[in-house]
């Protein structure tokens, strides 16, 4: 029984591999404009761990089931065909510029009408490390795929790195800001985003004066707790407690702008089951506004 014992690395050469570093990483693409701007972030995060890169290019289908009739069907399916041409063509021009990077990678074509496709998205991205996609904004111009970013936030298990609209990414990444609540989702967007924290020069830690008395919180005992467990993990770590401003959103972006941020990391609140874009307001507030990519898990 000695068959696919050697696909098992020697201890040697996983004990140089960190359990937490990203080494597959997904993006979003749906032969758009901001494909580009999507690569770009893939590509500095796939160069920094030597990541094996995987496009999900997304088609959404009409749902043939709403189209009664032979004429109906007829052309429901002549739509599905155009949609496939489009995206069979936008494929062809990504497959060289994915060629040209420094890492692997592959492009999987995930198709279907709108009640699936997001789930076929979400079981792709459940075994990689790092989800790569746009903020999506209700003047987007491309197609509206807020649902399809709210399911894989939900319902994947992994984070989600979101980059504004047009936005190219900083290279590297050197300073984190980090919207610390003691809630489950804040703990967890802070793990998932470990690696990057780890090769930061400056991780700030601050929660919004607002949000630390909805807390109870009368020390700063969450934040001395949570810079400590960074600080063991290697980051360099200062805390603050921020003044509310207009609002917590525009405190933490204002602070971000401050200290010339590179990325956010922030818990991504509320619940989704019937496939509503209901998340909780500061989290809502920081998809549609931010300049700054953000990192986030729930």
């Amino acid at each position: 029984m000695e068959t696919g014992m050697s696909s098992i690395q020697p201890l040697e050469t996983r004990a140089s591999i960190r359990p937490d570093d990203y080494k597959t990483i997904a993006v979003h693409l749906d032969g758009s404009k901001e494909d580009e701007v999507r690569l770009s972030h893939a590509e500095m995060l796939a160069a920094m761990f030597d990541s094996h890169l995987t496009g999900l290019f997304t088609s959404l289908l009409p749902d043939i089931s709403i189209y009664a009739g032979e004429m109906g069907t007829g052309v429901s399916m002549d739509m599905v065909d155009q949609i496939q041409q489009r995206a069979t063509a936008a494929i062809e021009r990504l497959q060289p510029r994915l060629k040209r990077l420094s890492v692997s990678s592959e492009i999987r074509r995930i198709e279907d009408a709108a009640g699936w496709l997001s789930s076929l998205l979400a079981t792709q991205v459940r075994t990689t490390d790092l989800f790569i996609g746009s903020c999506p904004r209700k003047d987007e111009a491309n197609t509206d795929w807020r649902h399809l970013i709210e399911a894989t936030m939900f319902e994947s298990g992994r984070s989600v790195y979101l980059a504004p609209p047009g936005q190219q990414p900083r290279q590297p990444i050197r300073t984190v800001l980090i919207g610390w609540t003691d809630t489950k989702e804040a703990s967890r967007a802070v793990a998932e985003a470990l690696p990057l924290l780890r090769l930061a020069s400056l991780v700030k830690v601050v929660t919004v004066e607002e949000e630390r008395q909805k807390a109870n919180l009368d020390e700063d005992v969450g934040l001395a707790d949570i810079a400590t467990y960074l600080a063991r993990h290697g980051a360099e770590v200062v805390v603050d407690v921020l003044p509310l401003t207009q609002d917590v959103t525009s405190t933490l972006l204002q602070e971000a702008h401050r200290i010339s941020a590179d990325l956010i990391v922030a818990g991504a609140y509320g619940h989704s089951r019937l496939r509503e874009w209901i998340m909780g307001g500061t989290t809502i507030e920081l998809v549609e506004k931010t300049d700054v990519p953000l990192l986030m898990a729930h």
